[in-house]
């Protein structure tokens, strides 16, 4: 009996010996992975060779334009020297009455983008919250027609705003610029759609303390909805920073210091003498990304949280 109870108890299962759970792998998630690893790495790409064939020599890339890394010489600062210096390697013959005039462009596409983004970003946001808060005959009505004009495309309008501009006489200043973007839709029904989500308690009871609707859209309504108006402010930005057919059609070559940082560099490369520059236009790519790049670094977690909350009742 003893022998027996033994070997019994050496035949339980101890807790060495229990198998151990098996790990359940999830494959759908693994796979997701990987494909959103390789869509990520494909969409960047074109940025990778951007950077790397901006700072790669005249030769290299004018010789070996598929080669990521120079196989002759080392990296430089070269095509960006050509672009903001205008200095320029001596096989290269380009038109340097343009050279200087780099940094009235710089600051015409500044003016444009941030005074542009300004503006619309007032009139969306006040039209929003007339539309939200404010109770007026025909409102549904208006709306659906701002709602059904989004359909038409901003090529069907170019010519009317361009014929208009020249007769008002704005095609000589920098407003003519921003006066056609200040009638977009798309801002305004995404900034309205986030006030709807703001309690309408809040704007009864300031107006019953007597507070005025530009009060309580200046001191209610803009404050919570910052969020979307970060949204909004990137996507202006970048609309009118990176903008380049609406300059060209504004201001064509009648005064180059009226030009956008666009304008002007696709005109310096467009209008050299060589045979490629793809150094230089690498370079004035990045030179153009960078500032939105920096407004989006910026103010990125704003803009994540807007649009994230944009659409969602509170």
């Amino acid at each position: 009996m003893e022998g027996s109870s033994v070997i019994q108890y050496f035949a339980l299962p101890t807790r060495d010996n229990r198998k151990a759970p098996k790990l359940k792998v999830n494959y759908s998630k693994i796979i997701s992975f990987i494909f959103l690893t390789l869509f990520c790495l494909l969409w960047i790409s074109p940025f990778i060779i951007m950077i790397f064939g901006s700072l790669r020599g005249h030769y290299d890339t004018t010789y070996y334009p598929g080669e990521l890394f120079p196989p002759h010489s080392g990296f430089t600062l070269e095509n960006y020297k050509m672009i903001l210096l205008g200095i320029y390697p001596d096989d290269v013959v380009h038109n340097t009455s343009q050279d200087a005039q780099i940094g009235y462009w710089f600051l015409n596409s500044c003016y444009s983008a941030i005074g542009g983004t300004l503006l619309y970003l007032f009139i969306a946001s006040l039209t929003a919250y007339v539309f939200v808060f404010v109770d007026f005959k025909y409102r549904k009505v208006l709306f659906a027609i701002l709602i059904a004009s989004m359909v038409v495309p901003g090529t069907a309008t170019s010519i009317g705003n361009q014929t208009t501009i020249f007769h008002t006489g704005l095609n000589t200043s920098m407003l003519g610029l921003i006066i056609p973007s200040l009638c977009g839709v798309y801002g305004m029904y995404l900034i309205k759609t986030f006030f709807e989500g703001i309690p309408k308690e809040l704007v009864e009871s300031a107006k019953m303390d007597g507070c005025s609707n530009i009060e309580i859209f200046v001191k209610i309504i803009l404050p919570l909805g910052k969020t979307v108006l970060y949204v909004q402010g990137l996507f202006g930005f970048m609309g009118g920073w990176n903008d380049l057919v609406w300059p060209q059609m504004l201001f064509g070559t009648q005064d180059s210091k009226l030009w956008t940082l666009q304008v002007g560099i696709s005109y310096i490369i467009n209008n050299s003498r060589t045979s490629d520059l793809i150094g230089s236009a690498l370079a004035s790519g990045v030179i153009c990304l960078l500032p939105v790049l920096v407004v989006y670094l910026i103010a990125q977690n704003k803009i994540i949280e807007g649009m994230s909350s944009a659409g969602i009742k509170r």
